[in-house]
């Protein structure tokens, strides 16, 4: 799910802090005419093959239309997922499935497996090291990823993107480094007390969902003044004045 809006990005950005929203929003996009965006909200479903085949407002969206939308599509295992450019089947079967679930580690023992392989054809090594290959790259932007939450105090999606690299790829060059980063974040005095406070920030948030409007902003309140000057605070404080 992504969600698209012409407002600049710190307008966005402002907004998707004070509602503590998880998903994808992207800001300054001009494709409203292209999806025939009459009124707002407007959302747009398209099945696998990327055809449109819902528009209207949110709340019309029926699950059923949904789950006919999603007929024929593959699952794929969150964040974590190396979604495949071409199906592989064969020796790489394997490694093929378990790439598109996530599991990163098994996906890499199983490609080079196959690459090493003595019974293994050249068109299987070749494919299969073009798998490592793009397993390795896409666990090396996880990591990026990574660091880029935490530079921007992210710590929450930060910490869950090094702990799945840490327990996918334990004893590999990124599965240590996330391990590292871990640790680290751990044993800095700043970057532990944002942590606690982003966590404080998520239990506050679901209890304020919870409790309505007035008693929930006490919980949000409890945020700033227990963490004044983390990022959690700032969005607290942004929840609370929105």
């Amino acid at each position: 799910m992504v969600a698209l809006s012409d407002e600049g990005r710190k307008l966005v950005g402002d907004y998707v802090d004070s509602m503590g929203l998880t998903l994808r929003v992207a800001s300054g996009t001009t494709s409203n005419k292209a999806y025939g965006v009459g009124g707002i909200p407007h959302s747009v479903l398209i099945d696998p093959s990327g055809k449109v085949v819902w528009r209207g407002h949110p709340s019309g969206l029926s699950k059923g239309t949904v789950k006919d939308a999603l007929k024929g599509a593959r699952a794929l295992g969150g964040f974590m997922a190396l979604k495949l450019e071409q199906e592989l089947g064969g020796a790489l079967a394997s490694a093929a499935k378990a790439a598109e679930a996530g599991k990163l580690g098994k996906a890499l023992d199983a490609a080079q497996a196959v690459a090493t392989g003595s019974s293994s054809t050249e068109e299987d090594k070749e494919q299969a090291q073009a798998l490592a290959q793009a397993l390795e790259q896409h666990a090396a932007l996880l990591s990026q990823q990574a660091e880029d939450f935490l530079r921007r105090r992210d710590m929450l999606p930060a910490v869950q993107v090094l702990e799945a690299l840490a327990a996918e790829l334990s004893g590999r060059e990124a599965g240590n480094k996330a391990a590292d980063s871990l640790a680290g974040i751990r044993k800095d005095e700043s970057l532990s007390r944002e942590l606690a406070a982003a966590e404080f920030l998520d239990r506050a948030r679901a209890a304020a969902a919870k409790l309505g409007t007035k008693k929930g902003k006490s919980k949000l309140e409890a945020v700033v003044e227990k963490y004044p000057g983390t990022r959690a605070a700032e969005r607290a404080k942004a929840a609370i004045e929105r």
